[in-house]
């Protein structure tokens, strides 16, 4: 009687490869959210006339995907609190015929400023 051995081959475990791929695309995408989340971050900080221009050219997808509302209340929160004095600012006329000056009105008369909408 003979003896053979049978050498039975078993297959490395597959190769992971794809969770190292998915992994890197993922990380990519995170990196280029992240930094688009930056650039609205900074452009949330400038004037609003800078702001409106950058805006316009953007598709409206974009406020699914980045924390629109977040970013614009704490860009937009400014340091003012209820009864702090106004801070000194001018304003074109509507009529374009010149300027007002705060603190040229707060030295002649008492000044209330009021914000808000009455539609």
């Amino acid at each position: 009687m003979g003896t053979q051995t049978t050498s039975i081959s078993v297959s490395p475990k597959p190769k992971r490869r794809w969770l190292k791929i998915t992994a890197r695309v993922l990380v990519v995408v995170f990196v280029l959210w992240a930094g688009f989340v930056y650039f609205m971050w900074r452009i949330m900080h400038r004037t609003p006339e800078q702001f409106g221009r950058v805006m316009m050219h953007l598709p409206w997808e974009v406020f699914l995907i980045c924390p629109f509302e977040t970013l614009w209340t704490r860009a937009r929160a400014g340091t003012v609190h209820v009864g702090d004095s106004a801070p000194d600012f001018t304003l074109t006329k509507l009529d374009k015929s010149g300027t007002v000056h705060l603190a040229e009105l707060n030295a002649s008369q008492p000044v209330v400023l009021v914000f808000g909408s009455y539609t």
